[in-house]
């Protein structure tokens, strides 16, 4: 009888000793689950993007005449200038610029890109030196008006497909077009043409 009283005394202690062994293990409190839960996408993607545009601002601002041929990819891609040829504009390739090459991104604010306003003494809807995150350039499809061959057609139309950022500087009625290739901004594609001319 006493033998029997102990070994159920003994059943019973591990029975208790495994189910408090199993719950405490099992399930951890719920504090500790919402103290590594991770934030509200809502909440990261601000600041991530505007992280990435201080970035690309802070990379424009050291862009200078000293250093812009580093800014220009070495393969035959380079970069491509449009100017005016009478009323039809003409692009040209180039690998690297020369000191007479108009740059100036010292002052470029992040912000909406000015638009042409043939009424106003400046021919912008505002002045200065403006860069965004946007891709004008594909849309406007220039390189069909320019009498490029097929063959650069093509290479220019999938170019355009890579830019990322657009320049405008006002004081050179200039628009600068930066692609991001094989993980390095390069310009691309400068629009030197002065805005409202025939």
């Amino acid at each position: 009888m006493k033998t029997n009283f102990s070994l159920c005394s003994l059943r019973v202690f591990f029975a208790v000793f495994a189910c408090s062994v199993f719950f405490s293990c099992g399930n951890p409190p719920k504090v500790e689950i919402e103290q590594f839960a991770s934030p509200a996408v809502d909440s990261v993607q601000p600041s991530s993007e505007k992280a990435v545009s201080e970035d690309f601002v802070s990379i424009l601002k050291g862009i200078s005449i000293a250093n812009i041929n580093q800014y220009i990819h070495p393969s035959t891609d380079g970069l491509w200038l449009i100017q005016s040829s009478g009323a039809m504009p003409n692009m040209t390739n180039t690998t690297q610029v020369d000191k007479n090459f108009p740059v100036d991104f010292t002052n470029c604010k992040a912000e909406e890109l000015p638009k042409v306003n043939c009424d106003s003494k400046s021919l912008w809807t505002k002045d200065g030196c403006f860069v965004q995150e946007t891709n004008m350039f594909k849309e406007e499809k220039i390189w069909t008006y320019c009498g490029l061959s097929k063959e650069d057609e093509a290479k220019v139309a999938e170019l355009a497909q890579t830019i990322s950022w657009t320049v405008i500087n006002t004081g050179f009625h200039a628009r600068y077009y930066f692609s991001l290739i094989e993980g390095k901004w390069y310009l691309t594609f400068v629009d030197l043409r002065k805005p409202c001319e025939a």
